[in-house]
């Protein structure tokens, strides 16, 4: 049961990595570049104050992994001494209330940071469409 809970908290913590790192690449990849030979000096203003709020964004994103990162170790290591508390039981009722405690635990802390995460990932879409340029139609 105990390796049941681990396994699916390191495949639940590999797949947010896995989306993140993919978000992040596409980010980069929308870099905007200035073109070799381009004229006029309030084009390049345009793209440096982008490239400035691109930084920003980028940076207060990965403030929030890293936090994100942070509560998701620290519940690991609460979830390994909660089962190593598991052997304490006395009885078998007590070992069946322990383990239903430690995987109810492990569930609301998974799910807590499952919705951080896509709460931060909404927040980091609308900053960055905001920082889109509007297309006047």
């Amino acid at each position: 049961m105990l390796d049941q809970i681990f396994d699916n908290f390191r495949k639940a913590s590999e797949s947010t990595m896995q989306m993140q790192q993919d978000m992040f690449k596409q980010w980069v990849s929308q870099w905007p570049a200035t073109p070799p030979g381009a004229a006029g000096n309030a084009w390049v203003e345009q793209v440096q104050a982008f490239q400035k709020r691109w930084l920003e964004n980028a940076t207060e994103m990965l403030n929030k992994h890293r936090e994100s990162l942070d509560t998701q170790y620290k519940a690991g290591i609460r979830a390994i001494e909660d089962a190593f508390r598991v052997t304490e039981a006395k009885t078998p009722d007590d070992y069946r209330r322990m383990v239903e405690d430690l995987w109810r635990k492990n569930f609301e802390n998974l799910k807590g940071t499952a919705e951080g995460q896509v709460r931060d990932f909404q927040q980091g879409v609308e900053k960055w469409f905001e920082m889109l340029p509007k297309v006047k139609v």
